[in-house]
């Protein structure tokens, strides 16, 4: 991990512990010092996903925000939610179907 993503991590371990400690990406960003990047603070959420797919860190997100998971549940809801967003954001890039 690089320094940035040592910050974010020691912050989640002092206030997103569990699915009940939920923080809003914008909340970590703001505590962090991050500016504003994107619509959702796409910054942040970068280290995140590469915090997880890289150091296999614990970390799931949900419609809540971000959280470090403890158990199978919280797991398993994190991985749902991304499950469903990346198949949003598939469908977001194909073409209308027109008739040929």
């Amino acid at each position: 991990m690089n320094d940035e993503q040592e910050r974010i991590w020691n912050y989640l371990i002092d206030h997103a512990v569990g699915r009940n400690s939920t923080i809003h990406v914008s909340d970590l960003a703001t505590h962090l010092g991050y500016a504003p990047n994107g619509t959702n603070n796409d910054n942040v959420r970068r280290l995140l996903t590469k915090m997880v797919m890289n150091d296999n860190l614990p970390i799931g997100t949900c419609k809540d925000g971000v959280f470090l998971f403890t158990n199978d549940v919280e797991r398993e809801e994190a991985a749902r939610f991304v499950e469903r967003r990346t198949k949003s954001s598939v469908i977001r890039t194909l073409n209308f179907y027109t008739r040929p």
